[in-house]
């Protein structure tokens, strides 16, 4: 949101993750792959030719399948792909220090189906084996980032989300600066519409799942003796 308000870094929409593509696909009418491709080229770049495109690990996949159609070439490896779909790309890294925090929000969001807050309430009930899951999950997501930036040997723009929360324009500006522009001089600093989920709720949620974590678990083994492990 804050990039899009820009008017000048494109619109970075979820076109590569299946719930949103099969909206889409709806939503404007389109039959084939290649038209929806090329809609959301259009959709997603802003009138300077910028083109944005938000991808997490669980929908690459689906951002490679569309790359290789561009590419032509089933055999070539992922930057090869990327660089034929999208020409001369940069890579920004963003992801949150704080995993525990990080999987409550996702949980949190998960319960109610509000990605965003501002959203009608609806009921929450802490699980510790919700919130774990996706503290697991987030862990192998960014482990699979990292060595896939690696071998891509792409050196990307690492942000945090706790920097982006505390200074939402100077990371702007940072991403700007990746790219080679600058935003007008004077002109309005960059809005979003969306504000920070954490509340009381996550903060209890966090520290229950910290202190849960950190008790030792009771065990049988398989004679019956018990054992403890953390």
């Amino acid at each position: 949101d804050l990039l899009h308000s820009t008017g000048l870094v494109g619109a970075a929409g979820e076109w590569f993750l299946w719930p949103e593509r099969a909206r889409l696909w709806r939503e404007w009418g389109v039959g084939s792959h290649d038209a929806y491709l090329e809609r959301v080229l259009t959709e997603g770049t802003s009138a300077n030719g910028v083109f944005a495109a938000k991808v997490m690990w669980g929908h690459m996949g689906e951002f490679l399948l569309y790359a290789r159609r561009v590419a032509g070439d089933y055999e070539c490896g992922d930057r090869t792909a990327i660089d034929a779909m999208l020409p001369s790309p940069r890579y920004v890294w963003l992801r949150r220090t704080d995993v525990v925090a990080q999987a409550v929000s996702w949980t949190k969001a998960a319960q109610t189906d509000e990605w965003r807050a501002g959203g009608e309430e609806k009921p929450l009930v802490y699980s510790f084996g919700q919130i774990d899951w996706l503290a697991h999950q987030i862990r192998v997501w960014d482990g699979a980032w990292r060595r896939w930036f690696a071998a891509q040997r792409i050196e990307p723009l690492l942000l945090s989300y706790e920097e982006l929360a505390a200074d939402p324009t100077g990371t702007v500006d940072r991403v700007f600066a990746l790219l080679g522009l600058e935003r007008p001089a004077g002109g309005p600093a960059p809005v979003s519409g969306m504000r920070k989920q954490a509340d009381e709720v996550s903060e209890l949620w966090i520290a229950r799942y910290r202190a849960e974590t950190a008790r030792p678990v009771s065990t049988t083994n398989a004679s019956g003796s018990a054992r403890k492990r953390r």
